[in-house]
């Protein structure tokens, strides 16, 4: 499926890789295009899960709203870089699903403790592996590689 049929109301080539310029508020279609990345990211996170546990509801509720913010951030910075990004960010969300699993040590149901840690994980992952990518890129590749689906690394502007 084309994300952009899904997103029928953006017109396309408006978020473009570097076509979005800094702004202090997300645009509309900003907006839209991080509610359908998170959308896409619980889905891989609830494959990776399983019926291995459930996640408790204030848990789904910081998870979306912590990443939603990173995700705006990314895409005021480098505009939609989603499908160019998007199998590795779902590979990071099942890394983010075991890790949480993990911290939920057996429970039942994953508590917003056990995704706040495993959030960290994977942030730090995210921050140490960019760096590692721009240190071995050329120069002209390295503001790519920080970016290229490491969408959690980008600190909101407040």
């Amino acid at each position: 499926m084309n994300f952009d049929t899904i997103r029928q109301d953006v017109p396309p080539g408006t978020l473009t890789p570097g076509s979005a310029a800094p702004s202090a508020r997300p645009t509309p279609a900003h907006e839209r295009a991080a509610d359908i990345i998170l959308d896409d990211l619980f889905m891989s996170v609830g494959q990776a899960i399983g019926l291995r546990a459930s996640v408790d509801y204030d848990a789904v509720v910081w998870l979306r709203s912590h990443f939603r913010q990173k995700f705006l951030a990314a895409l005021r910075r480098q505009g939609d870089r989603w499908q160019a990004d998007r199998a590795i960010v779902t590979a990071v969300s099942g890394l983010f699903a075991e890790r949480a699993v993990r911290y939920a040590n057996g429970a039942g149901s994953i508590s917003l403790d056990d995704v706040r840690q495993a959030a960290a994980d994977v942030e730090k992952y995210c921050r140490a592996h960019a760096r590692r990518a721009a240190a071995t890129s050329r120069e002209s590749d390295a503001a790519t590689a920080l970016i290229a689906g490491y969408w959690c690394t980008w600190e909101p502007e407040e």
